[in-house]
């Protein structure tokens, strides 16, 4: 591999060094092990390496959220599991949209405090699913000026199960189809 020069000053040669590095945030510190960056031989600049960027950024994500109080991208990925949806199916519940979601998931982005209760409350109380699909389906309903969902509609909406319960759909004065 051909020495590769530095960015910065354009006259030393980039060495590859890897080190634990500490960061800190709030007065609690963390740890990243492997940190690889490519340091200059003339001005001292270091470049971190991109995937160490990348690994080190879903770490430090989560190092944020246990610091702040809310859940790390594991816990959200668990809550999603217990609750027996894909990834899709609770941006739908939760709103945010599926990339949005998938990104809270892998540790790339934070989830708002909103969103971290309202997780936190589907987590405890999965029951409170009914609460979002009953709100669903009126606004379905609503938007539809209709009185009556169709079987398509009816197909649309999801039933929500948990390892011991299925959670369904129901809404006085609007029919649905089985």
């Amino acid at each position: 591999m051909k020495a590769q020069k530095c960015p910065v000053c354009s006259v030393g040669i980039l060495k590859k060094e890897v080190s634990t590095e500490t960061f800190e945030y709030k007065g609690m510190t963390t740890t990243v092990p492997n940190y690889v960056t490519h340091k200059c031989d003339e001005c001292g600049e270091a470049i971190v390496d991109k995937a160490t960027l990348k690994e080190s950024g879903r770490i430090l994500k989560d190092f944020q959220r246990q610091t702040d109080g809310m859940l790390t991208g594991e816990e959200i990925k668990r809550i999603r599991a217990k609750l027996n949806l894909t990834q899709e199916e609770m941006a739908e519940v939760v709103g945010g949209g599926l990339k949005g979601f998938a990104r809270y998931e892998s540790g790339q982005v934070c989830q708002s405090k909103g969103m971290d209760n309202l997780l936190r409350i589907l987590d405890a109380y999965p029951f409170t699913m009914n609460v979002i699909q009953k709100n669903q389906v009126k606004k379905l309903a609503l938007h539809r000026e209709k009185k009556v969902i169709t079987y398509e509609d009816f197909k649309a909406l999801k039933r929500y199960k948990t390892n011991t319960k299925e959670y369904s759909v129901k809404v006085e004065g609007v029919a649905y189809g089985t």
